[in-house]
């Protein structure tokens, strides 16, 4: 299928990730969002929580643990989002995915700015209540692969349990039936991610490894086959 590349949806990403936030963070059916006027508005939970047989990404077949809880819904600007949370570790990891088109221009810039990045990790609602130490930021990806970002570790002086924060950026899909910007992103992945002994070596790998869900019966079948990362 053809598609005008001017008609391509182009998506925003912060306010998914601001919405999945509110959700992590609250019990409730509704959570409260700033209106930008210091006032407080009623946001709707809207996520629906699926089988991972229905994963978008294949995240769930290299993931170095077990998957509580699988969520998905489908945003603004044809974004698809997975939420994702995990048996004995704290935080979230989210999957956004432009159908058919890739994120506007300045996500795909921001995913690139390290000091951006930076002011992300720090303005985490767990890394302001519990006063983690936000470290450096640290590439990742290859460019030449379609894949950019950085993470950073938050560290408690506290407690024990540090936090391994990502942001990362990917051109996944290939339309070749029309021009691509080649520094354009069609998902980024956003992670926090909290415990004692975080395997950030093997989550690295896994984000580094991230593709498109294509055929979905092998998928299943390769997930039949594995324990962990499976409920």
């Amino acid at each position: 299928m053809t598609v005008d590349r001017e008609k391509r949806p182009k998506g925003g990403w912060t306010a998914p990730i601001a919405a999945a936030l509110l959700l992590m963070l609250s019990a409730c059916a509704t959570a409260e969002v700033d209106d930008g006027n210091g006032r407080f508005i009623a946001l709707p939970d809207e996520w629906d929580t699926i089988d991972i047989g229905e994963a978008d990404l294949d995240l769930p077949l290299g993931s170095p643990y077990e998957i509580d809880e699988l969520r998905q819904r489908v945003g603004a600007h044809q974004i698809f989002e997975n939420l994702y949370t995990f048996h004995g570790v704290n935080g979230f990891l989210i999957t956004s995915r432009v159908f058919f088109g890739e994120f506007a221009r300045n996500p795909s810039l921001e995913i690139r700015d390290e000091q951006d990045f930076l002011r992300f990790a720090r303005t985490l609602p767990t890394v302001e209540s519990r006063r983690l130490t936000v470290g450096s930021a640290r590439p990742f990806g290859n460019p030449d692969k379609g894949s950019t970002g950085y993470y950073t570790k938050a560290i408690s002086e506290l407690r024990h349990e540090d936090c391994f924060i990502f942001r990362f950026g990917y051109h996944l899909v290939d339309y070749s039936s029309f021009g691509s910007d080649p520094e354009s992103i069609d998902t980024i992945v956003t992670g926090q991610l909290c415990g004692d002994d975080l395997d950030e070596a093997g989550l690295l790998t896994l984000l580094a490894e991230v593709k498109v869900v294509e055929d979905r019966a092998h998928f299943r079948e390769a997930l039949s086959r594995r324990k962990i990362g499976t409920i």
